[in-house]
Formats: C-alpha cells, structure tokens, sequence
C-alpha cells in the first residue's frame, strides 16, 4: 500500500520600501517578496541578506543578529521598537520600510 503526502507550505507577500543606501543595496526602492507565514523581522532579514548579499546585512545588522541602532525597521508605519523589535510577526500584505540614517548639511 502507497501513500502520497501533500506538503503545504502558507505564505504571505510582504513589500518592502527601501531608501537610501539600502535601497542601493537592494537596486530598487521597492519589491514585493513571498515568504512564509509566520516570519518575523528577524526572518525577513535573513531572507534579504540571502536575496541581497553581504552589503545588505552590513548595512542594518550591527552584529551577533542585532539590528543596527541607526537603521529603523517600520510595519506599516509602525517601528518595531514600538512593537516586538526583531521578533514582530508580519502578516500577509504588511509593507516594511527599511530608513538607514540621512545627514544633511
């Protein structure tokens, strides 16, 4: 007797607005990417990093997994501080900007 198993896998489409230098790093300013359900910003983050290099991770991770203290991380407007930092659930729709620090003179 033979079974078959169906392995399904939910996902989610997350669109990330970036600016700045890592809107360099990535080569657009925004991207809609698929991941599944359940990743948080911390998943997201390793997505990108695998997606967009090294120079991605270099510019918002400050080492050890955390998260640069000048790079800000907003869901839907929110920043994460504000929410669960690095551990904030996304859901399917989410927009995350990803705002690296901006000098002037």
């Amino acid at each position: 007797m033979s079974c078959a198993y169906a392995i399904i896998i939910s996902s989610m489409r997350i669109r990330i607005r970036a600016f700045a230098t890592i809107r360099e790093a990535i080569g657009t300013g925004q991207t809609d990417l698929e991941m599944p359900d359940d990743t948080d910003v911390e998943g997201l983050i390793k997505l990108l990093t695998q997606k967009f290099g090294e120079q991605f991770s270099r510019l918002v991770l400050a080492g050890e997994g955390k998260l640069a203290p000048y790079v800000k991380f907003l869901v839907n407007g929110r920043e994460i501080d504000y929410l669960d930092g690095m551990r904030t659930k996304l859901k399917n729709m989410d927009e995350v900007a990803i705002i690296p620090p901006v000098a002037g003179g």
